[in-house]
């Protein structure tokens, strides 16, 4: 990624997703919870590199990406959602933002990177939230919906931001062309 100890800075969409309920499993089965982990990574690794998405951490249940595009940081987020919904006990929550990360030695910082974080724990099981940056970027596609939970509070951030949940997504016209 780059050389030991040097900083890269980057604008980029900042994806945070966490297995709702995760800790009530591990506690009830250990074993059950991690192969959970291993078939999270399992389906998700390849959705993502499918977007051009890039896996950077993960953080026991929760793991973290970023895209070079907002547009395809939510529909890589979408996909995850559909494709998990066939999982048992695999429901997660996720949030995106977008803004400048810092990468150093493999690792990400950044105040976005926080937001992310942050956003990621309003959302609700299944759902998907963003920032009004990342709704800025996809509020004309005609194909996905968001409506405003309102301007939140985020610990340890100066300003509010707004937060959006993904409200509906519609097929494309590919997809029900291809079914046809």
């Amino acid at each position: 990624m780059n050389n030991s100890g040097e900083i890269v800075r980057k604008l980029a969409a900042i994806v945070f997703t966490d297995i709702v309920d995760f800790t009530r499993l591990s506690s009830i089965d250990e074993i059950k919870a991690l192969d959970l982990i291993d078939k999270q990574r399992e389906l998700l690794k390849p959705i993502v590199k499918s977007y051009d998405g890039e896996w950077l951490k993960e953080m026991g249940d929760g793991l973290l990406f970023s895209f070079k595009s907002s547009i395809k940081a939510v529909d890589c987020a979408i996909e995850i959602q559909h494709i998990t919904k066939e999982y048992d006990d695999l429901d997660l929550r996720i949030g995106i933002h977008q803004g400048d990360i810092l990468i150093r030695d493999q690792d990400i910082f950044g105040d976005d990177v926080n937001i992310a974080s942050r956003i990621e724990r309003i959302a609700s099981t299944g759902e998907i939230c963003i920032s009004s940056e990342i709704y800025s970027q996809i509020k004309n596609k005609n194909d996905i919906q968001a409506e405003s939970l309102g301007v939140k509070s985020i610990k340890g951030i100066d300003n509010d931001i707004e937060v959006y949940k993904i409200s509906r997504v519609t097929e494309s016209k590919e997809s029900t062309e291809e079914e046809a």
